[in-house]
């Protein structure tokens, strides 16, 4: 068998330029597809295997993606991560993870200027497109000096936020949170005849559980329901602030008969609080999640949750941050579903 040792070469027999054949390899929509067969034959024929590097010799790029999140462990962020880090793979990219530890309060103040640090590495790294998700970009104020470097980092490379848009910064952003999924529980809690119900989790100062709380009292007076706010006990969104949240809220001694946590991790804690506090699920209390992780099946009772299908949306991410990287300006747009899974927390009120 011939061997072929360049792209050179393949670009030489199918009668193509090398930017061509680089597109084809790097699965480049805008190749026709008589010469994506031709050049998929000839690199066939020879068993043509690129490295990273000679790619991005010739196209001028890395061939790398970057990627930043708060915290690697939240299974909300370790599932977009997975999808995206499998895609990209698919497209010959790599990607280069940073976990800035800012979403966990305990170490929130000792990382403050970590994503400021992990913006010029990106830029440092001379990688293809950044890809952000939460981090400062929750918070309802942002420090100047974030959005000073987070300005510079947009002008520097394809940038694509998971989040609201920011007035000043120019890149792609995709709001994720849909607070339907909030109203979606409610409803159903009280179409179970609940009334009280109460919020667990969720940080202060953070956009989501503005808008998600916001969404609580709106739903509950569109219900006819009562709101009582001595029954939002905000936290954050861990299992240790999940079970210390149901505690004070145990502790105003303010009756509930059903709940709503942030997300899985913190009804993890709920219901540990619970349990230590001989308060039986669902019995006493019914328990639904509004952003549902991998546990909710395998928990004891198993949680009623909202699925806000997060690998759906990581799979839309890298997507997006691939067009912008190779020059599409026609974005694909899809609506990221929710829906609620109904397991065993959740029951009609008895009492």
């Amino acid at each position: 068998m011939k061997s072929v040792k360049t792209i050179t070469d393949i670009a030489k027999e199918c009668g193509v330029s090398i930017s061509t054949v680089s597109r084809v390899i790097n699965h480049n929509p805008h190749v026709t597809e008589d010469t994506k067969r031709r050049v998929e034959k000839v690199i066939k024929k020879y068993n043509y295997s690129p490295n990273a590097l000679a790619r991005g010799l010739i196209s001028k790029q890395s061939m790398t993606i970057g990627m930043i999140v708060p915290d690697i462990s939240n299974p909300y962020f370790y599932t977009i991560f997975n999808e995206i880090e499998q895609a990209a793979h698919e497209a010959n990219y790599s990607v280069f993870l940073c976990n800035t530890l800012f979403s966990a309060s305990s170490h929130a103040k000792q990382n403050l200027h970590n994503e400021e640090t992990y913006f010029q590495m990106m830029i440092d790294k001379k990688v293809d497109g950044v890809l952000i998700a939460g981090g400062q970009l929750d918070l309802v104020h942002l420090s100047q000096s974030y959005l000073n470097a987070l300005k510079h980092l947009s002008q520097a490379l394809p940038l694509v936020i998971i989040g609201k848009p920011i007035d000043g910064i120019d890149c792609f952003y995709l709001n994720r949170e849909d607070t339907g999924g909030i109203a979606t529980a409610l409803n159903y809690l009280a179409s179970l005849g609940h009334k009280n119900i109460a919020f667990i989790g969720g940080e202060d100062g953070v956009v989501i559980t503005q808008e998600r709380i916001q969404m609580y009292k709106e739903t509950l007076l569109k219900l006819g329901l009562p709101f009582h706010s001595e029954l939002i006990e905000l936290s954050d969104y861990y299992t240790p602030d999940g079970y210390s949240a149901a505690m004070n809220l145990l502790d105003k001694n303010i009756p509930f008969s059903a709940a709503l946590t942030a997300n899985d991790n913190v009804a993890i804690g709920v219901l540990r609080a619970f349990a230590d506090r001989k308060i039986k699920v669902p019995g006493d209390i019914s328990l639904i999640s509004c952003d549902q992780f991998h546990t909710a099946d395998y928990l004891t009772p198993r949680l009623t949750s909202i699925d806000r299908h997060t690998g759906l949306f990581g799979k839309y991410i890298i997507q997006v941050l691939l067009s912008i990287i190779n020059g599409i300006t026609e974005i694909p747009s899809i609506k990221v579903p929710y829906d609620l899974v109904k397991r065993e927390s959740c029951i009609p009120y008895s009492k």
